[in-house]
């Protein structure tokens, strides 16, 4: 009994400040503990968020999606680009009638001729252009990891076409 007396007298000694230190000490020691480990969970919990985000069914259907209205878009350019083919070579086929030697057209004829087929061959280079933007963009998506399974082409389409050449 004689031990548990002087304990107390001890910390009567001492006074209140010494048991005070002791309970900051301890909880700051918990709140440190209980910091870390929460810190740590965290970043688990934020690496399932990113992997609902890139991998959920939510993720995957705005995917495949994005995949299946990219390809009908390269359709599309690509119609678009033969419709501006044929639009140049209507515009050949409209001034045939003057005859194949350029120089004797009317000068007035000429300009006409040289800024419809400018315009033509503008609006192909811009239409090729912008096909050939999609097929990268296409092709960049479909080669990551988190994407590769979406896309609806087997065979990436080809991102220059050569045979679009301007005449």
């Amino acid at each position: 009994m004689s031990n548990n007396w002087n304990g107390y007298q001890q910390a009567a000694e001492k006074g209140p400040w010494s048991i005070t230190w002791k309970v900051i000490l301890f909880v700051v020691a918990f709140s440190v503990v209980v910091g870390v480990i929460g810190y740590g969970f965290g970043w688990f919990g934020e690496a399932a968020v990113v992997a609902q985000q890139e991998f959920g069914p939510k993720a995957a259907l705005e995917k495949y999606e994005w995949f299946i209205d990219q390809n009908a878009r390269i359709k599309k350019m690509d119609q678009d680009i033969v419709m501006f083919e044929k639009r140049g070579s209507s515009v050949d086929e409209q001034y045939k009638s003057y005859g194949d030697d350029r120089s004797k057209w009317p000068p007035h004829i000429q300009v006409q001729f040289n800024r419809e087929r400018q315009q033509a061959r503008e609006d192909l280079i811009a239409v090729a252009s912008q096909r050939n933007n999609l097929a990268r963009e296409y092709n960049a998506s479909s080669s990551k990891f988190n994407w590769a399974p979406f896309k609806t082409k087997p065979n990436p389409p080809k991102e220059n076409f050569e045979e679009y050449v301007v005449k």
